[in-house]
């Protein structure tokens, strides 16, 4: 399961012949455990999963997994718009010792609402394990939101993934569903206002480079201090506007190059962040004296 609090979504890096670079991975691992990452995040849009084949995924997955130990939840993407490769594939990654899945929307195969309900129970049921859906309808082109009183219903289906900085989709989305349905919220600037709405669960994109700085947002706000948890969202804004330039993880990954934390180059399509983006992340990172955790 995903757990309350900040989870934190892994970079896969590359080497310069563009293999998986299983060292940084692991440093990576370190870091984010001894900041406070309540759990850790395969995959995704940051993860570069859509760029790797399924043998590359599940040796990502069983080498997380050894490596963390149980000290965390780590939770994997093994959903795509095929829905027998992400049955093979989701069973692979759940026997590697995962604790949870993540479906992403079928993308461009869009089908209609029995076609969608039908693929993710598919899944679901075949492997047992808690699944989560990941709702980005501006990259996929299907709003999930709206099947998700019936998605909620299914064995396994136990949460979403929202992408969301709409914050009348969170409203939707939890007027529709129990109270025991998880919904995380993966759009830093929807971080305030989905406390304000009851979410407990985050995943930051900028939380790779400054993961206290969103904890303290989510951890102030839990302790009742609702003044300083809003000043300190408020306070974040410019960071979510420059890592907002260009789609993700292009800019975290461009920062932590510049940090020091040598996660490599992107694979096609993805490619180098627009050298003025660039210089925009090079002066908040100067102005605001991030350093390397």
């Amino acid at each position: 399961m995903i757990s309350k609090g900040l989870s934190i979504n892994l970079l896969t890096p590359f080497t310069e012949t563009n293999e998986i670079d299983f060292e940084s991975i692991e440093r990576q691992i370190e870091v984010y455990i001894a900041n406070g990452a309540k759990s850790l995040i395969l995959g995704r849009p940051f993860g570069e999963f859509l760029t790797m084949n399924d043998d590359e995924i599940f040796d990502v997955a069983e080498f997380v997994v050894k490596k963390v130990d149980k000290r965390v939840p780590v939770v994997a993407q093994t959903g795509f718009n095929d829905t027998i490769r992400s049955i093979k594939l989701s069973l692979r990654v759940k026997n590697a010792g995962v604790d949870a899945l993540i479906l992403l929307a079928p993308y461009y195969s869009l089908g209609n609402e029995s076609g969608i309900l039908n693929h993710f129970k598919s899944i679901a049921t075949a492997v047992g394990l808690p699944c989560y859906i990941e709702n980005d309808s501006e990259k996929t082109g299907v709003d999930i939101s709206e099947h998700i009183a019936l998605l909620s219903e299914i064995k396994n289906i136990v949460g979403i993934i929202e992408n969301t900085d709409d914050t009348r989709k969170y409203i939707s989305i939890i007027s529709k569903v129990s109270n025991n349905f998880q919904i995380v919220c993966a759009n830093d600037r929807a971080i305030f206002p989905a406390l304000s709405l009851g979410v407990k669960s985050f995943i930051s994109p900028i939380s790779n480079i400054c993961p206290f700085d969103i904890s303290e947002i989510i951890d102030f706000y839990e302790k009742s201090d609702i003044e300083k948890s809003r000043n300190k969202f408020l306070s974040m804004l410019e960071y979510f506007d420059v890592f907002s330039q260009e789609v993700q993880p292009v800019p975290i990954k461009t920062a932590m190059n510049m940090l020091g934390y040598d996660v490599g180059d992107f694979r096609l399509p993805l490619s180098g962040m627009n050298t003025d983006y660039a210089a925009r992340v090079a002066t908040l990172i100067m102005d605001q004296n991030i350093r390397k955790l």
